[in-house]
């Protein structure tokens, strides 16, 4: 696993301007990414002062185009490992984090030349946040996701991948947000829309690799929760399990439901 170091802030203008020009003929188009790219931060302090830094490196945090220029000057990384390593190194990237799988044995190589071409990028490694991980052994959290090799009941060895206990716990909390004795008053559809919005995001990000038995557990939680808050909202008149059944919350209120099978996402 790996992070750099303050990336986005230090992206050399020079080498980020070349590979853009490598994709953008527009010349228009080049200029005003660059005075975009050197435009000055104005900053002002408590004491009411106001201070102007040119902006010599790095893209403006926040910026809509920041992402895109990002990943762009990252890619040739990506290829590199992903295409002249010969199947000995994969890499998954998001933005600056990224993990670099390879064959045991590998990891320092690997290491020692992704620090050589970060260095040749004017970039660094963040050492603190970068480690190196045997999967069989230690599993690691990347993207939301938790990844441990496990065995099949066949005995089989594989990658297990599911959402991990912060996303879950993530989920926990935008949903008791919504359904509490604070929201008793608003109307029921449009909680149910809220909620049904939540869910479906949720859904699909993680509806993927061995999130079956999670999927089902968040599920049954978002039953539970919205079944309480019901029943409360109602007055407790009916009976909280034989009234708001499952089949009842989906097909009654319209509740959506956490897709159970996980299927493993074409690349």
């Amino acid at each position: 696993m790996a992070d750099l170091s303050k990336y986005f802030d230090t992206i050399p203008h020079r080498e980020l301007m070349k590979a853009v020009a490598r994709r953008v003929r527009d010349g228009s188009v080049l200029r005003l990414i660059k005075s975009w790219l050197r435009a000055p931060v104005a900053e002002e302090g408590k004491d009411g002062t106001k201070r102007v830094t040119p902006n010599r490196r790095g893209t403006p945090q926040g910026g809509v185009i920041s992402p895109l220029l990002a990943n762009l000057y990252l890619n040739p990384l990506d290829h590199g490992v992903n295409e002249k390593t010969s199947g000995q190194a994969r890499m998954v990237r998001y933005a600056d984090d990224f993990v670099i799988a390879c064959r045991a044995g590998k990891s320092q190589e690997v290491v020692r030349r992704l620090k050589k071409w970060l260095t040749a990028k004017g970039l660094t490694l963040n050492e603190a946040k970068t480690r190196l991980v045997n999967i069989r052994e230690q599993g690691i959290n990347f993207l939301g996701f938790n990844l441990t090799w496990r065995r099949s009941r066949r005995g089989r060895g594989y990658l297990h991948v599911e959402p991990n206990q912060k996303s879950r716990r993530a989920l926990r909390e935008k949903l008791g947000d919504i359904l509490n004795h604070r929201t008793l008053w608003r109307p029921v559809k449009e909680v149910m829309e809220e909620v049904n919005r939540v869910l479906r995001g949720w859904a699909g990000y993680f509806h993927y690799g061995n999130s079956t038995s999670v999927m089902g557990r968040m599920g049954q939680h978002s039953r539970n929760r919205l079944r309480r808050w019901l029943w409360r909202k109602h007055a407790c008149r009916r009976a909280l399990w034989s009234h708001y059944t499952d089949t009842r919350l989906q097909q009654h209120y319209g509740l959506y439901e956490l897709p159970i099978t996980a299927a493993w996402k074409a690349h």
